[in-house]
């Protein structure tokens, strides 16, 4: 095992800058919701297959891009093209054009493709296999903590808005908080400049080819019995919480009405939006617990055991869901603990797949991860459409997520076993 000096100074900007990274791409994302649940819209189908569609596409390209050039540079220009995707978004939403607003979210979605191999790849450029466990970990909590404030954030502001400003106040309630995540933006360019440059490791030499080496990248990841199981389960994640929030707007649309609904009015609009926030809201806590917990335990070892634990917890949670009525108690604490198992199932399976990796390598296996998690986070919308379909409840599709979650820890069960005796 190679000794690494640490660099916990950039490390903990690179928590900062991806994290407020990851804010603004789950806040500009429910803030088009918002805007969605207004104009009486279902946008979070489409949007939440174009934030993994450049994943699919481009995670060969992405890879490559992050072992062949200096990653902290990388990084830096996903940042800039972050400001100006998110500028041209509020140019677009002050124009009152979803249209543009779309096209410019997709350019944004395409520069978090980028960011994420080199975002990951950094982590043990500066602080080395030692304490990857623990930094991985926080790595993932922050920026798991983001996603989810991003998302309350947006719906609690638009809510907070329009009840302040009025029913026709859509567009701008949802135009000026774009306009503080382009602030934020900028800040967080600013703040990469300072990050240390590692030397690239990657040798190859661009060709085409790359653009569309997505079986190779796979079979690099299938290959390793170890890295296919640690992404087995890491992309088990991205589905159920892909599908916990599409659950979660479902629940908060049920108690509510629709938008659609004859006789819905303005008011019911203003709860599904305070609804869908509270759900998030109490998943976002667990997580948060949940993480911070794995990255404590993993602090100076990957703890692979509590990757069965979590998904237990997961399994359970679920379970509870479909019995529990609608906004009791029990049944928000069930929402906290699902978060919860499910950070504490993350941390340790991201940071072994993380720390297999070969230097050189690292990227194409992680773009191999992200097209993996980002296929799964596309089929997380496909069932649940087709659950909404059939006429589950979203209480009644917690009961599918229990099942898909035992399944899945008795796989990881037996892997981890197996791993443990080689």
């Amino acid at each position: 095992m190679e000794q690494v000096k640490p660099k916990w100074g950039a490390f903990w900007s690179l928590v900062v800058i991806q994290s407020i990274n990851s804010l603004n791409e789950k806040g500009v994302q429910f803030l088009l919701i918002a805007l969605g649940i207004w104009l009486g819209t279902a946008l979070q189908y489409p949007l939440s297959v174009l934030i993994v569609l450049p994943f699919v596409v481009f995670s060969p390209l992405g890879g490559w891009v992050a072992d062949r050039y200096c990653r902290t540079r990388l990084l830096q220009v996903m940042v800039l093209l972050q400001v100006v995707a998110l500028a041209g978004m509020t140019v677009g939403l002050f124009m009152e054009n979803v249209g543009v607003a779309v096209i410019f979210f997709t350019v944004f979605c395409v520069q978090a493709m980028f960011f994420s191999p080199a975002k990951k790849g950094l982590v043990k450029d500066m602080v080395g296999s030692r304490y990857i466990g623990f930094a991985s970990g926080i790595l993932e909590i922050s920026s798991m903590l983001a996603l989810l404030l991003g998302q309350i954030l947006a719906l609690g502001i638009v809510y907070y808005l329009l009840r302040r400003w009025g029913d026709d106040s859509g567009w701008v309630a949802a135009g000026w908080p774009c306009v503080v995540c382009a602030l934020a933006a900028v800040g967080v360019f600013v703040l990469s400049l300072a990050l240390p440059k590692f030397p690239a490791v990657g040798r190859r030499p661009f060709s085409w080819s790359i653009c569309w080496e997505h079986f190779s990248q796979l079979r690099l990841l299938w290959n390793d019995r170890v890295l296919r199981f640690s992404e087995v389960g890491i992309g088990y994640f991205w589905f159920i919480a892909g599908e916990m929030m599409l659950i979660a707007l479902q629940m908060a649309q049920d108690a509510q009405g629709s938008p659609g609904d004859t006789g819905v009015h303005f008011m019911q609009v203003l709860g599904q939006q305070r609804d869908s926030a509270a759900l998030i809201a109490w998943i976002s806590g667990g997580s948060v617990l949940g993480g911070a917990l794995a990255s404590c335990l993993c602090a100076r070892s990957i703890r692979t055991s509590l990757a069965t634990v979590g998904g237990t917890g997961m399994c359970v949670s679920c379970l509870a869901l479909v019995w529990l009525p609608y906004g009791h108690p029990l049944f928000y604490a069930a929402l906290a603990t699902a978060g919860c198992a499910a950070a504490g199932y993350l941390v340790p399976l991201n940071a072994l797949l993380q720390d297999h990796a070969d230097d050189d390598k690292r990227g194409d296996v992680i773009a191999a991860g992200n097209l993996v998690d980002c296929a799964l986070g596309m089929l997380a919308v496909v069932v649940q459409l087709g659950m909404r379909a059939l006429g589950l409840s979203g209480q009644a599709q917690c009961g599918v997520l229990a099942v898909c979650s035992a399944v899945v820890t008795l796989y990881l069960l037996r892997e981890l076993c197996r791993y443990k005796q080689a």
